[in-house]
């Protein structure tokens, strides 16, 4: 067995993420982090090995987080179909208004940098890709169980989610991503706008 960890992996990787996502892969050291995390640079690498290994886990943490906020945010929205993907498109928006300097999203982000260089990344961003297509086929299906568009509908709606990411960190004003979410919404059929979910 190995020696357990002699500091919290939840605090160390929290503080990883916001290392890497702020200043990128190539301009973070293991010894940032272990700067701010407090943690000491022996036992970062006696845990993950590298500074890539370090990332990794960083990065896989970042994903699950990101999935978790599409599929819970999608899934608790009330009302009809399209109500809860406006819903999802709106919080979206929000928070990465909330973000430091608009530095959108460190997956999005990371695939750019790094995806010819460390496959594991492109490999996790395909992963929570579909995870979050997952999470908005799951709320579609409740409003019209059985539709054959819902898989490529739920792939659209994401595809316009990271686009509004995308659009923000060019500086794109809060309000005209707001009209970008909204007009997205006509991709959905139109009946699904009066149609409340089945299971409520």
């Amino acid at each position: 067995m190995g020696r357990p960890r002699q500091f919290d992996e939840s605090t160390l990787l929290d503080a990883a993420i916001e290392q890497f996502w702020s200043k990128g892969f190539d301009d973070t050291s293991v010894e940032d982090v272990s700067l701010v995390a407090g943690v000491g640079n022996g036992s970062i690498y006696a845990a993950y090995g590298s500074k890539r290994g370090l990332f990794l886990a960083a990065f896989e943490r970042y994903c699950e987080r990101r999935a978790a906020f599409v599929r819970d945010t999608v899934l608790a929205a009330p009302g009809s179909a399209r109500t809860a993907v406006l819903t999802l498109l709106r919080a979206i928006v929000e928070d990465c208004a909330a973000q430091p300097n608009r530095r959108g999203c460190l997956m999005i982000n990371s695939i750019a940098a790094l995806g010819g260089r460390i496959p594991e990344v492109s490999e996790l961003g395909a992963r929570t890709t579909a995870a979050m297509e997952g999470g908005v086929a799951e709320r579609l299906h409740r409003t019209a169980p059985g539709d054959n568009a819902v898989p490529a509908l739920s792939a659209h709606i994401i595809v316009v989610a990271q686009g509004l990411i995308q659009l923000s960190r060019l500086g794109v004003p809060v309000r005209r991503l707001h009209e970008i979410a909204e007009i997205s919404l006509t991709a959905l059929p139109a009946t699904w706008a009066d149609r409340v979910d089945a299971t409520a």
